[in-house]
């Protein structure tokens, strides 16, 4: 029987945002190890500082701790999994250890994992010392296509997701596809959702390519991912070109977030665990925003049938659980970090709407509008049936 030969994929970029810029790197195949060895060893490290969380596959971690010794001294930092590990606190106890084991100012931080471990360690990396290098190696699918596909490195507080934070950029991006092999279908949906966004907010040009490219099993050949993960990247550094700190047009980028985020926080409460992640609580957090954008007038209804076409392929939920009382969920929302970008009106949240696919609705010189609690509410509650 004749051998199939393993076809390699590759994407290199260099992602630019304001007067910062780091080169991007996909890979696959038998290469991908040695040539990220090849480049960590050409920062000329004392020592490589590796942080992740708990969920993370021990066998995989090791493995990487024991590559990396192969250039110098590595040590492995290890939090607890889950949002709620997502704090100053984790930090501290990271830069403790790390100091401890001998980082000092020629060190590296490396983050490998998922949005958590990349936020907490570029946060990490962005302290320490006032700042040494980070590399980040994103092993989900959403990490690839989006959290690392930015500057900002947050923590969250009790009240809210990322309220804590700053701009760092890494000296790279490692994207190795073997990762996703292991995923959950669950978290692969979840980050299609963010593309999803990227779609209806940024790039509608591509609606129809990405609708005949979703389905519901979340199966996709390492090809598919790089073109979607390349749509993620053109999207974002549109945006973020001239608007590095997202401040301006690039809060388009948080289309869904203001409900999205206040349900990501309460499902870990109310639901079981790993039942709304991340892209999942956008996803539900887009139907709002686009009911809502009806409701004013700007939205066609065709538009919005839009927005549950490029779910419903993605195989996601599309209404919110009964288990996250509206009240609960306005509660969360009134703690958003997009607060202060315009000055606050009683009774109202900021949001990103739609005129159209594409086109935000502007007010005030921002992509943002304030909308009426009680219209929130409304909007929420048609998108739980």
């Amino acid at each position: 029987m004749a051998m199939v030969e393993h076809l390699c994929v590759a994407l290199d970029r260099v992602i630019s945002f304001g007067d910062h810029s780091y080169p991007y790197y996909v890979r696959s195949g038998p290469d991908t190890w040695p040539e990220l060895l090849q480049r960590l060893a050409a920062l000329h490290a004392d020592r490589f500082a590796l942080v992740t969380d708990a969920s993370f596959p021990y066998a995989l971690v090791c493995n990487a701790v024991a590559r990396i010794t192969e250039l110098c001294p590595c040590t492995l930092h290890t939090f607890a999994a889950g949002e709620r590990a997502k704090n100053l606190l984790t930090v501290e106890a990271l830069a403790q250890e790390a100091l401890e084991a001998g980082v000092t100012r020629r060190s590296c931080i490396i983050g490998l994992g998922g949005g958590l471990a990349g936020n907490v360690a570029g946060l990490l990396a962005a302290l320490l010392f006032r700042g040494i290098r980070l590399i980040h190696v994103p092993t989900t699918l959403l990490a690839m296509s989006d959290s690392v596909l930015s500057l900002k490195q947050a923590v969250n507080t009790r009240l809210g997701k990322n309220h804590l934070g700053t701009y760092y950029a890494p000296q790279f991006v490692w994207n190795d596809l073997s990762y996703l092999q292991s995923l959950p279908r669950i978290e692969i949906r979840a980050a299609l959702c963010e593309l999803i966004k990227n779609v209806l907010a940024i790039c509608p040009q591509h609606y129809a390519r990405v609708a005949s490219m979703l389905n519901p099993t979340a199966v996709y050949t390492e090809e598919q991912y790089v073109q979607f993960i390349e749509l993620c990247v053109n999207a974002k550094c549109a945006v973020m070109r001239d608007d590095p700190q997202e401040k301006r047009e690039a809060l388009v980028l948080e289309y869904g977030h203001t409900v999205g985020h206040a349900l990501e926080l309460l499902a870990q409460e109310a639901l079981p665990a790993g039942t709304l992640p991340h892209g999942l609580a956008i996803g539900l957090g887009m139907l709002v925003a686009a009911r809502i954008s009806c409701m004013m007038g700007w939205l066609s209804t065709d538009d919005e049938q839009a927005h549950m076409e490029l779910l419903h392929r993605n195989g996601v939920p599309t209404a919110i659980p009964e288990e996250i009382p509206t009240r609960v969920l306005i509660s969360a929302i009134t703690h958003d970090n997009k607060r202060g970008y315009l000055p606050e009106t009683m009774g109202t949240s900021l949001m990103v709407l739609l005129e159209r696919l594409g086109r935000p609705h502007r007010s005030q010189g921002t992509v943002l509008t304030q909308v009426p609690i009680e219209m929130l509410s409304v909007g929420i509650e048609a998108i739980r049936h």
